[in-house]
């Protein structure tokens, strides 16, 4: 089963190869590889106590960030080494400033595993989410490091109970020392698969993310004074798909007294926002032109990255992008500062957004239509925004705490020098 799986990675790294001359993120993941063990090697102090964190993606990190805070809060001696399997990560999160290290995860290969960790030597691992690769478990089980998920979850239909490979995905979930979950299905499912008890429920660490975000709010002064006095819809992380059905709407509700929308697509392109900006002339300004600014403008393209989860702060409702194809981003995030949230009905995969839907500061729609009704009656009734709020602050408030958990546990166990 094994060589079944090593084939698999053997595969996907020629498919990457074979990409990158033609697609940008290949070709950063596998610039990102070359001369690893040379380039870890010089970044490594020997002898440090080392805490590894491995997030496939940003919004991985954003599952972990604040369980490394906790640590060097807690532990400043302790070593952070933060690691990324996709570049959309890592070129995001690449300086980030709590980590020691940063850098991407070789690929997952018997030799690179065990390479890779007689260069950090970490004393405790965390894995987040869905991060189950097999050799390098093998390794740290082998050298009995501990290893850590955090933020698990899993269906009944999941791979990793009906793909050949699930007898080598048992073995994985056995090996790791606790396993995190989000929620008590999951909990009953890896306990079923596994047959261990090392299970805890949780709650999801966003959520944990998405308060202190909150908490550690900081005004951004232009968006302030381009929203004071008016009804604000914020669209944050659009793809084309949700551009079009929101100017369908805006185009419908461009009359309510003082509405004004600010878009934060997912991806900046400089075109794309120019050829909207052509539709809506007289209306539409652009961020990083904030000086020309008039009372005219009602619809703010933010095209910088990094300011979302604060834009949200200023949202009467909120529209999340990714709902009807690519996958729903961070619904949490306007939902920790009160505002209703609508986004798409392909959101089987988050577990939050029927969550939300069923506490009623979610909203789901399947077209152009039905966002149009969802956005004018949110728009145009105060009172039910007002109720919304108060739902939402208390729905994102209950759920909060996962990070004092996973904290608890490794302080009870240990994990951490005592001089600390």
């Amino acid at each position: 089963m094994i060589y079944l799986y090593s084939t698999g990675i053997f595969f996907l790294n020629i498919f990457f190869r074979i990409a990158s001359p033609f697609h940008p993120k290949a070709a950063l993941w596998v610039a990102g590889r070359k001369n690893w063990r040379k380039v870890l090697a010089e970044k490594v102090n020997a002898g440090q106590n080392r805490v590894w964190f491995h997030c496939a993606s940003l919004g991985e990190f954003e599952q972990c960030r604040n369980l490394i805070e906790w640590i060097k809060s807690s532990y400043p001696d302790v070593s952070v080494l933060l690691t990324f399997f996709s570049p959309s990560g890592y070129e995001i999160r690449k300086n980030y400033a709590l980590a020691d290290i940063v850098t991407y995860l070789p690929l997952d290969t018997k030799k690179n595993a065990a390479d890779f960790l007689r260069i950090v030597n970490p004393r405790l691992v965390f894995f987040v989410k869905y991060e189950l690769w097999i050799h390098f478990l093998r390794e740290m089980k082998i050298r009995h490091i501990p290893v850590v998920l955090v933020s698990a979850r899993v269906g009944e239909n999941s791979p990793f109970f009906t793909s050949l490979l699930a007898p080598l995905y048992k073995k994985a979930f056995q090996s790791f020392r606790q396993i995190f979950t989000q929620d008590e299905t999951s909990k009953e499912l890896l306990s079923r698969f596994t047959g261990k008890s090392h299970i805890t429920v949780s709650s999801d660490t966003r959520y944990d993310r998405v308060v202190a975000n909150r908490d550690t709010f900081s005004e951004i002064p232009f968006v302030e004074t381009f929203t004071r006095d008016k009804i604000c819809l914020i669209c944050g992380s659009t793809w084309p798909v949700d551009e079009k059905a929101l100017f369908y709407a805006w185009d419908r509700l461009k009359n309510i007294p003082e509405l004004v929308m600010i878009l934060a697509p997912h991806e900046i392109h400089k075109q794309r926002i120019l050829a909207w900006k052509e539709k809506y002339p007289e209306s539409t300004l652009l961020f990083s032109e904030k000086e020309t600014a008039n009372s005219a403008h009602r619809i703010l393209w933010v095209d910088n990255i990094g300011m979302l989860s604060r834009l949200y702060f200023y949202a009467d409702v909120a529209y999340v992008g990714g709902g009807w194809g690519s996958g729903l981003h961070n619904i949490l995030e306007p939902a920790t500062f009160g505002a209703p949230v609508v986004f798409g009905h392909r959101h089987e995969k988050f577990p939050e957004a029927g969550d939300i839907i069923a506490a009623g500061g979610g909203f789901s729609v399947k077209n152009e239509a039905e966002l149009h009704s969802a956005l004018e009656k949110l728009l145009t009734d105060a009172e039910l925004r007002e109720e919304i709020f108060v739902s939402n602050k208390t729905f994102i408030n209950q759920r909060s705490g996962a990070t004092h958990i996973i904290a608890r546990w490794c302080t009870e166990n240990d994990y951490f020098p005592a001089s600390g």
